[in-house]
């Protein structure tokens, strides 16, 4: 499937606020300040954004899907700051080589089709001494945790490529970074979240389609995952979430 109809699936600003905090740690963290930032399948542009209000020099947001685009630039507006956004593929980035100092991609670039390929155009954007990030989840976290839980119903599937550490330096190369990091998460609880998914999210959207009368069975695997993982706070329902942060020099 065309990876822009795909990722117009459902409304992924609803889902992807609630693991929006990793990619404003990420600007931070880096730090964006005084660089210049391509953010790569950057959605409604939660890193981007915050790359800008961390003063960097310049940041372009790229991504496949319109829709999120458009959501990225009123939240931008919103915010008071400058970005540049570009509906491109992450793997074939109409943009000038050498042209960033920081090129990240915040639960991105693990999608990519060609993971090779799409490495391989980050490192074009980036000039020499600059620095390639990028987040995934991990194989032991939440949503490694729910990748595991629904494979089952989909034997054809590829291994992911993103979820360890060995399993990442085996695509990067030896001269590779990777930390493993926790964010917390708050949902309404833990069935919200599953319905919350199924709704909005296009990866689960789909594959509860694909699932017919088994998606009952696995939503409510879902919520037993989800309610084990986390514990009530008050009204909330709080979820450690570990994912894991790629760095290569460049």
């Amino acid at each position: 499937m065309d990876p822009a109809q795909f990722w117009s699936t459902g409304d992924y600003a609803v889902v992807g606020d609630l693991w929006s905090a990793p990619g404003r740690e990420l600007a931070a963290a880096l730090p964006a300040r005084g660089h210049d930032v391509i953010d790569l399948a950057t959605g409604t542009g939660a890193t981007a954004i915050a790359a800008a209000r961390h003063q960097a020099r310049s940041v372009v947001g790229v991504d496949v899907a319109r829709p999120l685009l458009e959501v990225a630039r009123h939240r931008a507006r919103t915010a008071g700051v400058d970005v540049t956004w570009l509906e491109a593929d992450m793997a074939s980035v109409p943009w000038p080589s050498g042209s960033a100092d920081l090129v990240t991609s915040t639960f991105g670039l693990i999608f990519a089709a060609e993971p090779q390929v799409a490495l391989t155009e980050a490192r074009r954007l980036t000039r020499p001494g600059g620095r390639i990030v990028f987040t995934s989840w991990s194989g032991t976290g939440l949503f490694g945790r729910i990748r595991q839980t629904l494979a089952p119903y989909f034997p054809d599937a590829p291994e992911p490529w993103h979820e360890t550490r060995e399993d990442i330096v085996s695509v990067t190369g030896p001269d590779t970074k990777v930390t493993e990091q926790v964010f917390t998460m708050t949902v309404a609880s833990p069935e919200r979240f599953v319905d919350l998914m199924h709704r909005h999210s296009a990866p689960i959207i789909r594959g509860a389609h694909a699932m017919g009368d088994r998606w009952p069975r696995a939503r409510a695997q879902l919520v037993d995952l989800v309610r084990a993982a986390g514990q009530e706070n008050g009204s909330e329902f709080r979820i450690p979430v570990g994912y894991l942060v790629t760095t290569l020099e460049v």
